[in-house]
């Protein structure tokens, strides 16, 4: 009888426990429900004025009768009057002529007096037409540079020398190019002035 009682004692907690925890749950106290919140009101949007689609009517034309009459002046000569204005060369320059240079050389080439007086004629006599001057030089494989540094020397020395002549520089074209050393058979040669003219 002792036994029973005592093993009813023991179980008592544990006959309690699943209890306990609604208990406590319950001993909490509810917190107070938040005020509702409310968005301000916004202010009613303005409504645009419709806008005025009438256009004014145009100012009346102002009388011009008062302003005087602009003077009439006369407009310079042309720079180039015309295809021949002077006497022409006894021998025309061929359209295209080509004055070729030593290697490394920048001065003008010996024997070039001859086809530097006929395309001087020839542009004194006709002073609508132009002056291409192509320079062409070689230089060094391990400078690129090099070869144009010579060719646009020796252009520039060609084009002095005509504006010495009495030939206008602006109607000198000035253009320089390197070329390649090796040319290929027939090709023209690597370091020469192509005098090419043009209309």
């Amino acid at each position: 009888m002792m036994t029973r009682f005592l093993n009813a004692l023991a179980l008592s907690p544990l006959l309690l426990w699943p209890a306990l925890p609604a208990v406590a749950q319950n001993s909490i106290p509810s917190l107070p429900a938040a005020p509702p919140v409310t968005a301000p009101a916004r202010p009613p949007m303005a409504v645009p004025a419709t806008p005025d689609t009438l256009l004014p009517p145009l100012p009346a034309t102002p009388d011009q009768t008062g302003i005087p009459t602009a003077p009439v002046t006369s407009l310079p000569g042309s720079r180039y009057p015309g295809p021949v204005t002077g006497p022409e060369p006894a021998r025309l320059a061929a359209e295209q002529s080509t004055l070729v240079y030593a290697p490394g050389a920048e001065p003008l080439p010996a024997g070039t007096d001859a086809v530097l007086a006929d395309i001087i004629a020839r542009l004194k006599a006709r002073p609508a037409e132009r002056l291409e001057l192509h320079a062409h030089a070689t230089g060094r494989a391990d400078r690129p540079t090099e070869g144009r540094r010579t060719a646009l020397l020796r252009v520039r020395a060609l084009r002095d020398y005509l504006v010495k002549q009495g030939i206008d520089p602006l109607r000198l074209l000035v253009f320089a190019d390197g070329s390649a050393p090796d040319a290929a058979p027939g090709s023209p040669p690597p370091d020469r002035v192509d005098l090419v003219i043009r209309p």
